[in-house]
């Protein structure tokens, strides 16, 4: 036998198909009497149940099966009350449980029982069931509504390394668990609505129509059909009534839930934590039992007791602080730890800007999704703090702990806010490089496997690492070419890497030139825009055959004297062209261009530098300087 029950229990699937097809039979099936008494009894077993382990549970998902359950009891209830109302209107009889409940509550007096059974019900549909349904239709929008905000949360503090991946994965799970849950409980609600109807409906339909049977098939005397038929609708509803009730109470206690923990031990803790809360109330009570026609025999004890229980929870919370020390050192030490962690992106105040952090979080709204838009790259938030280290009225802005700018701003000053927020803006772009890391890379391949996952297959990892992949980015972000088109990227790289490929072939610098000529139209573009002409500083061969040299030599061959020279003719050149309202690009041969890139950043990092691969052939050229031999001299 125990083997057999073992077996079954390996298969609860099949377990709940069989309860299922159970609960619609009974809608249909007559059953014995003894049988309905056993149904009973399981259903009230089965409410107070219900009820304790809402009552127990510390978090709502826990219980997540609740609103399955609450459908299947509701079912469950409704296959009793039909059984029970057949064997009513045909036998005029319904078990013993039902005819004891019934006798119980009517003592003979039928008017009484039916107006105590309309009160619970009452009580039931207009109080709990009422008030559980608009709570859950709440509870259900605001968490939808909600659910957004918290992924885009979890994914920034994932993208500015704060979260584990394991930690975020599990976070998303249980912020749509929680979505689930309480979407779920919504509609659940509306079967505990519908059953108090439901019970309603029937019990009239058993005393009208037990009524009509008695009188006109039975042949029963009026005060006898009321007495027989009154006792046994009476003492059903009464028993679906009371699991109803159980049951609606425990879809309240689910909805209601605003904190963790067990209800038995929150409640207590937070009603009676207050000392003077329970001194005013016993004062109050002890007062009120003193006055001439109260009941002082009952309400000076309860004040007694009150004044008693804050007597000695003021006992207890002046000995908190020593109990606690422990957990306050954690606290300081959590805190340093927390001082320690490194933000991507920061700003400090001085303490009296504190006043100015709203307003500037207003202004910084747009920053990231600008970014976003203009380079293809998500930054991590900006973190605010203060200083207490800083003039009172100084700001420095900081990028992975290091100091970027600095300065000074008017309290409640709008529009140095505002100019603050655009320099902002202009040195995460200029530092995006910096920014980007091996998480939001790995988003953007899988952002792009949904659209085209042959290239990412046949790319990542089979032909460069995402390390490789990194570095590539970083260097195209490092002179403000976007990333957007991550799919264009990857098809290039797979185009221009063979199988099997050798470790020079997978160089970040020459990936990134392969890149930049796969990118050329899109980089004309963002450069020139609608214009035609390029005013272009151009290098003369033979500077360019030497920078090249170097480059293939795999040597730094370039003398430092050289760099100099070449970096003040650009500099020299730049300047006189800006004099005259022309913004130049410097123009030179593909294998040259990027270490001369590498060659001049440090004194100029926002000028383009482009090879003649990148320029679109509806663009003309027209020279207006030119770096020559004599820096080679």
């Amino acid at each position: 036998m125990k083997g057999k029950i073992r077996q079954l229990a390996r298969h609860p699937e099949a377990i709940l198909a069989f309860g299922v097809i159970g609960l619609i039979l009974l809608l249909v099936l007559p059953l014995p009497y003894i049988v309905l008494d056993a149904l009973l009894s399981i259903s009230i077993v089965l409410s107070v149940i219900t009820l304790l382990l809402t009552l127990y549970i510390e978090n709502a998902l826990e219980f997540s099966a609740f609103p399955s359950l609450l459908l299947c009891m509701t079912l469950f209830r409704l296959g009793l009350n039909i059984a029970s109302t057949r064997m009513i209107l045909l036998d005029a009889r319904a078990g013993d449980i039902i005819t004891a409940f019934g006798g119980f509550v009517t003592r003979d007096n039928f008017l009484v029982g039916m107006i105590l059974f309309l009160l619970l019900t009452l009580i039931n549909f207009i109080v709990v069931t009422k008030g559980a349904s608009r709570i859950a239709e709440v509870a259900a929008r605001f968490t939808l509504e909600a659910l957004p905000g918290k992924q885009m949360g979890i994914d920034a503090e994932l993208n500015a390394r704060m979260l584990a991946p394991d930690e975020a994965k599990k976070r998303r799970k249980k912020i749509a668990e929680e979505a689930e849950f309480y979407g779920a409980m919504d509609g659940a609600s509306k079967f505990v609505k519908g059953d108090a109807i439901a019970a309603l409906i029937i019990t009239l339909v058993n005393l009208f129509g037990g009524l009509a049977i008695g009188v006109g098939v039975n042949h029963l005397s009026f005060y006898e059909s009321i007495e027989t038929y009154s006792l046994l609708t009476i003492g059903d509803g009464l028993v679906s009534q009371i699991p109803a009730l159980l049951v609606s109470l425990a879809a309240g206690m689910m909805v209601t839930r605003a904190s963790s923990g067990s209800l038995g031990l929150t409640l207590p803790q937070q009603v009676f934590y207050n000392p003077k809360v329970l001194f005013i109330s016993g004062l109050l009570l002890l007062f009120l039992g003193l006055l001439p026609g109260m009941p002082g025999k009952v309400m000076i004890p309860l004040a007694l007791i009150l004044m008693f229980v804050g007597w000695v929870r003021l006992k207890e919370k002046k000995e908190e602080p020593k109990e606690h020390k422990n957990d306050d050192e954690e606290i300081v030490q959590e805190d340093v730890e927390k001082a320690l962690l490194v933000h991507p992106l920061e700003i400090e105040l001085g303490i009296h800007l504190l006043a100015n952090a709203e307003e500037l979080l207003g202004e910084m709204k747009g920053i990231r999704s600008r970014i976003a838009k203009k380079l293809g790259i998500l930054v991590p938030p900006i973190h605010i703090s203060d200083s207490l280290e800083m003039e009172v009225t100084c700001y420095q802005f900081k990028i992975k702990g290091v100091s970027i700018f600095c300065g000074k701003l008017k309290k409640g000053d709008k529009e140095e806010i505002h100019k603050l927020v655009n320099g902002l803006e202009e040195q995460i772009e200029s530092h995006a490089h910096e920014l980007l890391n091996r998480q939001e890379v790995a988003r953007l391949v899988k952002n792009a496997k949904a659209y085209d996952s042959a290239v990412v297959d046949e790319l990542i990892p089979k032909k460069i690492t995402l390390g490789v992949l990194l570095k590539v980015l970083q260097n195209l972000l490092k002179e403000s070419i976007a990333i957007r088109d991550i799919v264009s990227i990857l098809e290039i790289l797979a185009d221009n890497i063979p199988e099997n490929p050798k470790e020079e072939l997978t160089n970040p610098d020459l990936l990134s030139e392969h890149v930049r000529r796969g990118l050329s139209r899109g980089i004309s573009e963002a450069v020139f825009g609608k214009n035609q002409i390029v005013h272009a500083i151009t290098i003369d061969p033979k500077v360019e055959q030497m920078i090249a040299l170097a480059v293939n030599g795999g040597n730094q061959l370039i003398r430092p004297s050289t760099s100099i020279k070449i970096t003040s003719a650009l500099l020299r050149l730049t300047k006189a062209a800006k004099e005259e309202g022309v913004f130049p690009v410097v123009l030179t041969q593909a294998s040259s261009r990027l270490h001369l890139r590498r060659i001049v950043e440090k004194h100029l990092p926002h000028l383009p530098i482009l090879s003649y691969n990148e320029l679109s052939d509806e663009k003309t050229i027209k020279t207006i300087g030119k770096v020559t031999n004599d820096v080679l001299l």
